[in-house]
């Protein structure tokens, strides 16, 4: 039970980051069925009522006769699922106002009037850098590789464009990468990368590659922290996956 109100909770955190641009249609119905049925894993019958009906917005359109003849599906489900859309649309909304609510306050003049500068974030566990990470890499296609930097006290300190590549690989220049990590001052790094793919799932090259940057930043007194791998909806952290100590 804890674990999916954890991931329920991560969902509604990856969607107010990315508005749900790039997701696939069962994860966006997964998401409003959260609001209909207050536990358990959703996503299978999020599944199965798109292989049924063949969209969002034929689910949305389907009689609610036929939509409660689906297991797992009652009145209240059936009135949320011909809703979807707007209930979407209805959260981008509230994640916009949010957004526009924060850039207020950071651009709202402090005492002696001039800008107040907004606290810089502290980025204490892989969720926190994850969600963090995510919209750098919303513009690119292509596999790109960022390193972000923190103090002693996991604070953030930069970020950088380490790399860039195709679909499949991105270049590094190990030697580059250390410098840019010493030129922000960093005690420790955590480097993100994206699978244009759309699936979050670390492969061997990236093991390899976590383990390269590991071995170079150690020379110059810096700790890799992590290596966090993202889709347009979804990353792992290799760390929390065991991989890093």
């Amino acid at each position: 039970m804890a674990e999916h109100g954890g991931h329920r909770r991560r969902r509604r955190a990856l969607f107010e980051v990315t508005l749900g641009e790039g997701w696939e249609e069962a994860r966006l119905l997964e998401l409003a069925l959260f609001e209909a049925i207050p536990r358990g894993d959703v996503y299978p019958l999020a599944q199965r009522l798109l292989e049924r009906f063949g969209s969002l917005s034929a689910v949305s359109a389907a009689p609610e006769e036929e939509l409660l003849r689906e297991r797992g599906v009652g009145e209240k489900t059936a009135r949320v699922l011909r809703d979807a859309p707007a209930l979407l649309e209805e959260m981008r909304a509230r994640a916009r106002e949010a957004r526009e609510a924060v850039a207020r306050r950071e651009a709202a003049p402090s005492g002696d009037g001039r800008p107040s500068l907004p606290p810089r974030p502290v980025l204490r566990t892989p969720e926190d850098a994850g969600l963090f990470l995510l919209p750098y890499f919303t513009e690119h296609r292509e596999e790109a590789l960022y390193i972000l930097a923190l103090d002693g006290d996991y604070t953030f300190l930069g970020i950088r464009l380490a790399g860039l590549g195709g679909e499949e690989s991105v270049r590094v220049d190990m030697e580059n990468l250390v410098r840019m990590s010493e030129a922000m001052g960093a005690r420790y790094i955590i480097a993100a990368h994206n699978h244009p793919s759309g699936i979050a799932l670390p492969s061997a090259a990236d093991e390899q590659a976590t383990l390269a940057f590991r071995d170079a930043l150690r020379e110059a007194g810096i700790t890799l922290l992590d290596h966090i791998v993202t889709s347009t909806d979804d990353f792992v952290s290799l760390r929390e996956n065991g991989f890093l100590p």
